[in-house]
């Protein structure tokens, strides 16, 4: 189930004067010139473009209305169709936003059939939040999210893939349509000649483990043939949940502990954002402490928020003798909540972190770390 441009439908519940016009969500960024984040798709059919400057769309689309983010409630939107969704069906999976999985498989005698079901759950979420949405049917996972996007005219739609058709109903696709496909093995496709779906589906395994890592293209390979039929995991549980446990070998004073880039490292490795964390110690003499930390600090960037649980660790490590092990147990969310008005470090470090961390998974061996952690091992 896909719901369309979900900020716009919001932004257009709460104005009614919306419907119809050029939107676009202005940059969080702190970028000299404003620019144009999110357009929709009336915005788009006037020939803007994300990443525009604003001054030159307004003169280019007179009728442009330029609306603030609100990203905090985009995710609490987010997960409100989550919730939706377990009426429905015990098993799914939320993707990028407005973007669900649902299994309906087992749900025929509460629901009745899937497809009855999935027309179902499309009027009933209209009713509910007035959302309009889009529905792909299949057993493959990759046919079913790219038939919710096949129509490009708004309203509701539900697109069905029969079993044993998904190769032929995915073959015209471009290979865009992949996720997790890296710009680098794009090229490399591009230089091969392979452009859509169909040129990859009879690629043999070993000619393609040539081209990317042999885990990677069997699960392309899954999903340009659509193979791929994922177990879903439960809507009712929790967003995430981690512990990262650290034995000191040999223990050391809290001074010496070079607490925030591991801190920094468990947060870029994850990708997600924690909603609680808590840290916990213990010394050598079995004596345990724990600090929690407070809500808005969970607002700041993973930099940030990494210096931050070493300060209070140290704040409260005030007996001097030697820390043993460390545990930090984090409770993950959808986003960083984020404010209008963000100060201009935190705007900085947010733009950089995502690069950074990219480039920490692609260097292994020589990790790109910020200023403050320089000549400290992870």
């Amino acid at each position: 189930m896909w719901v369309p441009e979900m900020p716009f439908q919001m932004a257009c519940q709460g104005d009614a004067g919306l419907k119809d016009r050029p939107l676009a969500f202005l940059s969080e960024g702190a970028a000299r010139t404003p620019c144009l984040w999110l357009v929709n798709r009336r915005a788009r059919a006037e020939g803007l473009a994300p990443g525009e400057p604003m001054d030159q769309a307004l003169r280019r689309v007179p009728g442009l209305r330029v609306l603030d983010p609100t990203p905090q409630t985009w995710w609490e939107a987010q997960a409100a169709l989550g919730e939706f969704l377990q009426h429905w069906s015990p098993q799914g999976l939320l993707g990028r936003m407005g973007e669900a999985l649902v299994e309906l498989r087992g749900t025929g005698r509460l629901h009745g059939g899937p497809l009855d079901a999935a027309a179902r759950m499309q009027r009933d979420l209209r009713e509910a939040h007035g959302w309009l949405s889009h529905g792909g049917l299949s057993l493959s996972a990759t046919a079913a999210r790219i038939a919710t996007r096949a129509p490009e005219a708004p309203g509701l739609h539900l697109a069905q893939v029969p079993e044993g058709s998904e190769q032929v109903f995915l073959a015209p696709h471009p290979l865009i349509r992949l996720p997790d496909i890296t710009p680098r093995v794009r090229y490399r496709f591009r230089r091969l000649g392979l452009m859509r779906l169909g040129d990859l589906q009879p690629v043999p395994l070993p000619t393609l483990a040539q081209i990317m890592p042999e885990a990677d293209a069997r699960v392309a390979l899954a999903r340009a043939r659509g193979e791929d039929r994922p177990r879903l995991p439960m809507l009712a549980d929790p967003l995430g949940e981690s512990r990262h446990p650290w034995r000191l070998e040999p223990p050391c004073l809290p001074e010496e502990v070079p607490l925030a880039i591991w801190c920094l490292d468990r947060f870029w490795n994850d990708g997600r954002t924690p909603r609680q964390l808590t840290l916990r110690w213990w010394d050598v003499d079995g004596e345990a402490h724990a600090w929690k930390a407070p809500e808005a600090a969970l607002a700041e960037p993973a930099m940030a928020l990494a210096r931050l649980v070493e300060a209070a660790f140290r704040r409260g490590a005030t007996r001097r003798i030697l820390v043993h092990r460390l545990e930090l147990h984090a409770a993950w969310g959808l986003g960083r909540p984020r404010s209008l008005f963000e100060e201009p470090l935190a705007r900085k470090l947010g733009a950089l972190e995502t690069t950074l961390a990219k480039l920490r998974r692609r260097f292994p061996g020589q990790p790109v770390l910020p200023g403050w952690a320089k000549g400290v091992a992870s």
